[in-house]
C-alpha cells in the first residue's frame, strides 16, 4: 500500500495508509530484552550490549504476576496475569453456610465472547463475556462490574489463586491487545449481603514511572520509531496519536502496554522498549488514566483527565440530588437556572469515551488526498501555527472530508474515523492551549470536536448503520457539554444542537432527571444572544419540549411547561410574535405529554399560558 506525500504534522514525511492503529491499550508491567517483565516503577538503564531479536520474531504469550492495580492482561493471545486473595476460615464457612459465593470484578475493554477468562484455584477457565455477568461491552469496551457465581466449595482458607487470561485476538476494525481488571473481590454469601474480601494490591504510581533506557540514543531511537517508522504497513504511531505521543503519557499508558502494543505492530522487543522509553521521557506528568474517560464531569474533574471512573453515577436519582438537591425536579425553576450550573463539575450516569475510543481505528490514504488534499494541508498548518483560526480550518476540512467519505462511499464508519482523527489532533491543540484554563483549552468559537465525532455516530444511528451508535453519540455529546457547551456563542447547531442531543438521549434510554436537565440547560443556552431572535419560530426553545414531555414524570412536565410559558409571556410582552410553526411545535409537545397530567395539573399549566397560545393547549380537555 502506498503512502501519499502530504505534509505531516510531525514535520517529517507523512506515514499515511492506515488500516491498523498504533497503541490502543493501557498500563501494567515493564518488559525487557533479556529478562522477564518487572515492575513499572523507576527502572535502571538497560545495560549496553543487549541482544535484540529480529523485528519479525513473533511475540509470545506472557505469564505475569500482579503487583499493582489495575491488572493488565495485555499481550499476545494466551497472556495470563495471576493474582491472589486471602480468605479467613470464617469467610469460607460463611459462604458454605449461605450456600453461595461469588467473584466480583470490575473490568475494562471486554468486547467479545471467548476473549477474556478467569480461573479460580485451578478450576476450568470461565468466559467473562457471558452476558449474565454484565462485563462485556461489545461496542465501546467501557468499564463494567458484575459478579460471577462461585461454588462455595471452591473457596479455600488462606490463599485463593486467580488467573486472568486473554484468550484470543479480538478485531475491532483494528486489533485489540487485551483487557484490564480494575478490582476484584471474593464474596462470601450473596452478591447483595455477602462479605467482600478484596484483592489487596496498591494502585499504580504513574508519576514515578521512568524510561527503561534514559540514554539520549535510546530516546532518539524511540522518537523515530514513534513518529517515523512502521513495521506492519500501517501508519506511524504519531499519525493516530498526538504528534509527540503526549496523549499516551497524559493518560498514563504503561510501559508494559506500550511495549506490547508496539510488538503487536511488529516492532522488535528492543524497538518497542525504546519507543516506550521515549514516551516516558516526555516532559509531561501523567494526569489522567487509560481507563478513566477524558473530561468525565464530576467534582474531581481537572484538565482533560476527567473526574475518574467512580464519578460515573449509578442511578438517575444520584444525578437529581447532584443537580437540584433532591429526588425530584423542584416545582418552580427560573429560566436562567442553568446559568449557575457548572457542566464540567456536575456528574452524570453517562460514561464518556475512554481515550482508546478517541483514537481512530483506521486511516486511509485517500482521505488525505481527496478534495485537493485539504485535510493534510490544514493539519500541517495547525502544527506550524496553532492558532484558533488554524484549528477552525482543520476542523472544517475534516468535516468536508468526512462528508465526502459518507456521500461517495456510504461509509459511516469511515466518517467516524476521520472525525476521531481530527479530535485527537485537536485534543493536542487544546492541550497546548492549556487544559487548566477556565475554558479547558477550548476557547470561545473553538472547534466542537467532541460534538463532531458524536454527530458522525448520530448519523450512523439514524441510518442504523453502526451497532451501539446511539449510546456512543450521547457519550461524545456529553463530553462537549462538559467542556464547551456554548457560553452564549451557540448557533443552535454548534457547539451543541440541543434538539438532537435530546433525541439521542431518548434513543439511548437516558433517565428522566437527565432528560429534564438537558432540556433546562439547552433551552437556556439556545435563548442567549442572537438566538433569542428565533424564539417565536419552530427553531427556538419550543423545539426542546417534545422529548421531556413524553419522557419525564407528570410533575416535572408541569414544571418545564410552566417555566417555558412564563418566558413565552415575557417574550410576547416585549413585542415578540409567534409564527405558525412555533404554534405547531407547542401543540405537538402538549399533545404528547398532557395525558399523563391530572385535570388539576393541566389547569395549572393553562393558567400561565398567554392568550396567544391558548389554542395550542386544547388537547386533553
Amino acid at each position: 500500500m502506498t503512502r501519499p506525500r502530504e505534509a505531516s504534522s510531525t514535520g517529517s514525511s507523512p506515514q499515511s495508509p492506515w488500516k491498523v492503529l498504533a497503541l490502543l491499550l493501557p498500563a501494567v508491567l515493564s518488559g525487557s530484552c533479556s529478562s522477564d517483565s518487572t515492575g513499572n516503577g523507576p527502572q535502571p538503564e538497560t545495560p549496553p550490549g543487549r541482544s535484540c531479536e529480529s523485528a519479525a520474531a513473533l511475540p509470545v504469550a506472557l505469564d505475569l504476576k500482579a503487583t499493582t492495580l489495575p491488572l493488565e492482561v495485555i499481550g499476545p493471545p494466551g497472556t495470563r496475569v495471576e493474582a491472589h486473595i486471602m480468605l479467613e476460615a470464617t469467610d469460607v464457612q460463611a459462604a458454605k453456610s449461605a450456600g453461595t459465593a461469588g467473584l466480583w470484578l470490575r473490568v475494562h475493554n471486554i468486547l467479545a465472547p471467548g476473549s477474556a477468562e478467569v480461573s479460580l484455584n485451578d478450576a476450568p477457565f470461565v468466559d467473562l463475556a457471558e452476558a449474565a455477568y454484565g462485563l462485556v461491552r461489545p461496542h465501546d469496551g467501557d468499564v463494567a462490574a458484575g459478579v460471577l457465581p462461585v461454588d462455595p466449595r471452591a473457596l479455600r482458607a488462606g490463599d485463593n489463586r486467580l488467573v486472568f487470561r486473554y484468550t484470543r485476538q479480538v478485531e475491532d476494525i483494528a486489533g485489540i491487545s487485551g483487557f484490564r481488571v480494575l478490582g476484584a473481590a471474593l464474596v462470601a454469601g450473596t452478591a447483595r449481603d455477602g462479605k467482600r474480601i478484596t484483592l489487596a494490591l496498591p494502585e499504580e504510581d504513574p508519576p514515578g514511572w521512568r524510561p527503561t533506557d534514559s540514554s539520549a540514543e535510546a530516546i532518539e531511537r524511540g522518537r523515530r520509531a514513534f513518529q517515523e517508522l512502521s513495521r506492519d504497513g500501517g501508519p506511524a504511531c504519531a499519525r493516530c496519536h498526538a504528534d509527540s505521543g503526549a496523549d499516551l503519557q497524559y493518560y498514563a499508558f504503561s510501559t508494559h502496554s506500550l511495549v506490547q502494543r508496539a510488538r503487536f505492530h511488529q516492532f522488535s522487543q528492543c524497538e518497542a522498549e525504546d519507543l516506550a522509553s521515549y514516551i516516558r521521557s516526555l516532559p509531561l506528568l501523567p494526569k489522567g488514566r487509560a481507563v478513566a474517560p477524558p473530561f468525565q464531569p464530576g467534582p474531581g474533574n481537572h484538565g482533560a483527565a476527567g473526574a475518574g471512573v467512580d464519578a460515573v453515577l449509578a442511578q438517575d436519582s444520584d444525578f437529581a440530588r447532584a443537580a437540584w438537591g433532591g429526588d425530584a425536579l423542584p416545582e418552580s425553576l427560573s429560566w436562567d437556572w442553568a446559568a449557575g450550573v457548572n457542566t464540567y463539575q456536575l456528574p452524570t450516569s453517562v460514561a464518556l469515551p475512554t481515550w482508546h475510543r478517541w483514537l481512530p481505528r483506521e486511516l486511509k490514504d485517500d482521505w488525505f488526498t481527496r478534495l485537493d488534499g485539504i485535510l493534510a494541508r490544514t493539519e500541517a498548518e495547525l502544527a506550524r501555527n496553532p492558532t484558533l483560526e488554524s484549528a477552525q480550518a482543520f476542523m472544517s476540512a475534516a468535516l468536508l472530508v468526512g462528508k465526502d467519505v459518507l456521500l461517495r462511499e456510504g461509509d459511516y464508519q469511515g466518517k467516524v474515523e476521520v472525525l476521531r482523527f481530527a479530535a485527537v489532533k485537536l485534543w493536542d491543540w487544546s492541550r497546548r492551549t492549556g487544559f487548566d484554563r477556565a475554558d479547558h483549552g477550548m476557547p470561545d468559537l473553538s472547534p466542537a470536536y467532541p460534538y463532531e465525532v458524536g454527530f458522525a455516530f448520530f448519523e450512523a444511528a439514524q441510518a442504523q448503520a453502526l451497532p451501539g451508535a446511539e449510546r456512543q453519540t450521547l457519550a461524545w455529546w456529553w463530553a462537549q457539554l462538559a467542556t464547551y457547551p456554548g457560553r452564549g456563542f451557540s448557533t443552535g447547531r454548534r457547539p451543541l444542537n440541543s434538539k438532537d442531543v435530546l433525541a439521542a438521549a431518548e434513543a439511548a434510554g437516558l433517565e428522566p432527571s437527565q432528560l429534564a436537565f438537558l432540556h433546562l440547560f439547552g433551552s437556556w443556552e439556545e435563548s442567549r444572544g442572537e438566538l433569542m431572535q428565533r424564539w417565536g419560530t419552530s427553531d427556538g426553545p419550543v423545539r426542546l419540549l417534545l422529548v421531556p414531555m413524553r419522557g419525564i414524570p407528570a410533575s416535572a412536565r408541569v414544571t418545564l411547561m410552566q417555566r417555558f410559558l412564563k418566558q413565552e409571556t415575557e417574550f410576547l410582552a416585549a413585542g415578540g410574535t409567534l409564527d405558525s410553526s412555533h404554534h405547531a411545535r407547542l401543540a405537538e409537545a402538549w399533545g404528547f405529554g398532557c395525558e399523563a397530567l391530572s385535570v388539576a395539573q393541566r389547569a395549572a399549566v393553562r393558567a400561565l399560558a398567554p392568550p396567544e397560545v391558548h389554542g395550542d393547549l386544547l388537547g386533553c380537555p
